[in-house]
Formats: C-alpha cells, sequence, structure tokens
C-alpha cells in the first residue's frame, strides 16, 4: 500500500495517497507487533538465532513505519498546501528511512520458521 500512495503523491493525488499510506502504515505496525512477539516467543524457546532474525525484522519494519510516516506528512503538507521545503524535507526523510531499513539484512529466515514450528 505504502509504494501505491508514494506513486499517487507522485501523480499529485494527494488524498489518494494519504489513504493508502495510512493503509500501509497499519500494515507496517501489525507485521512490527508480530515480529516483537515472534521474537519473544523465541527467546522463551531459547532459540536465539531465530529470536535474533525477528528482532532484526521488527527494528526494520520500525525504521519502515517512520518511513511511512513521513511520506504521509508530505503528501498531508503537500494537500494542505504547504512550502516545498516542508514538503521536500518530508521526502528526504522517507528516502533517508526507506534506505535505512533496506540495510538491514534479515539472513536465515527458514530459521524462524523452523524454530518457531511453522514450516
Amino acid at each position: 500500500m505504502r509504494d501505491e500512495g508514494v506513486n499517487a503523491f507522485n501523480d499529485e493525488a494527494y488524498s489518494e495517497a494519504i489513504d493508502s499510506l495510512e493503509s500501509g502504515l497499519e500494515g507496517f505496525e501489525e507485521a512490527q507487533s508480530m515480529f516483537s512477539e515472534a521474537a519473544e516467543f523465541a527467546s522463551e524457546l531459547a532459540e536465539d538465532a531465530a529470536a535474533g532474525i525477528c528482532e532484526a525484522s521488527a527494528e526494520e519494519t520500525r525504521i519502515q513505519i517512520e518511513a511511512t510516516e513521513a511520506a504521509l506528512a508530505a503528501a498531508t503538507a503537500a494537500q494542505e498546501g504547504e512550502s516545498a521545503e516542508t514538503i521536500n524535507g518530508h521526502v528526504e526523510t522517507f528516502r533517508a528511512r526507506r534506505d535505512q531499513a533496506a540495510a538491514i539484512t534479515v539472513e536465515d529466515t527458514d530459521a524462524v520458521a523452523s524454530a518457531l514450528g511453522l514450516e
């Protein structure tokens, strides 16, 4: 949904962008919650590798939330007629957070599924 929102923003369809970005934000928030719960569960099972992977995934998702919030702020600012400087500041924050999140590498996702019995 976030990509749809970014595309709508680029097309200057700000209301559509806001709706899509809000939906994307909800999805990231749910994912972060699930990764955090999975990390706790894996820790309880003494599955340190799986816990670490889930923690890294939760962190990556947390940063994606920040990126999506910045994109939402840009779309809202554009819709409200804020200055280009304000809008561009939000866009730059979005890009920086998106790139920061992409730099987090989750290695062995099969280890998580195996440890949590999700094979």
